[in-house]
């Protein structure tokens, strides 16, 4: 494996990623995955959700099951998780959505986050929401605050409700960080995580302990 030249095929990705409003927004899809192990090989379960926007009604839902052959490396998760993402987000997209990935934007070492790379692969509006920070630097006070790398603001930390930890935003393609934040905002019903996230979440934990309570009952 040539990480090397992974890290240069990340960096012309990130370079690729424009910071620009999305349009109209009828519809924001939530992506988010669950691995598990079944003996030595490795399995994701990638879940995705099309909400309507900004309602937040579920308009549809979709699942897959894949074998993952790429190994946890940090920085380089989009090798292991961007394929099957990427087919539950095309297996929901519709005209005028946009997608929140549970992952990071530009907020990356090489601007190429697993937001990134799909806004930029299918150059749909993306954007990344983590719920620690993996790169940058959080700058100013109170339940809103810049997220700095690159030399610029690529998102913000947003604390969503009062007893639990702040979230971070960043920018994954063709949004700006403030649009990003409007969105999210306008996607939180209540719950730390925004509903499209927080839906794909349960969805893929759901097919998980399902998946492996079916297996478990076949042997």
């Amino acid at each position: 494996m040539n990480l090397k030249r992974l890290e240069e095929e990340q960096i012309e990705i990130g370079n690729k990623a424009i910071l620009s409003d999305p349009g109209r927004i009828e519809y924001v899809i939530g992506v988010d995955q669950a691995f598990f192990r079944v003996g030595r090989e490795e399995y994701v379960v990638s879940a995705s959700v099309l909400m309507k926007y900004p309602e937040m009604e579920i308009a549809e839902q979709h699942h897959l099951i894949e074998e993952v052959k790429f190994p946890y490396i940090p920085t380089f998760l989009m090798y292991r998780e961007s394929k099957p993402a990427i087919k539950a987000v095309r297996a929901v997209m519709r005209e005028n959505a946009v997608v929140m990935v549970d992952g990071s934007g530009l907020a990356h070492p090489r601007k190429c986050g697993l937001a990134t790379y799909i806004g930029v692969v299918l150059d749909i509006p993306t954007i990344g929401i983590t719920k620690k920070r993996l790169y940058g630097e959080v700058r100013g006070e109170g339940d809103v605050r810049e997220l700095h790398a690159h030399g610029m603001v690529v998102g913000y930390e947003l604390k969503t409700c009062r007893r639990c930890r702040p979230i971070y935003i960043s920018v994954g393609h063709r949004f700006t960080p403030e649009k990003a934040l409007e969105v999210v905002r306008n996607c939180l019903k209540g719950y730390k995580l925004p509903e499209p996230v927080r839906i794909a979440d349960r969805l893929s934990k759901e097919i998980k302990s399902e998946y492996l309570s079916n297996l478990d009952a076949a042997l």
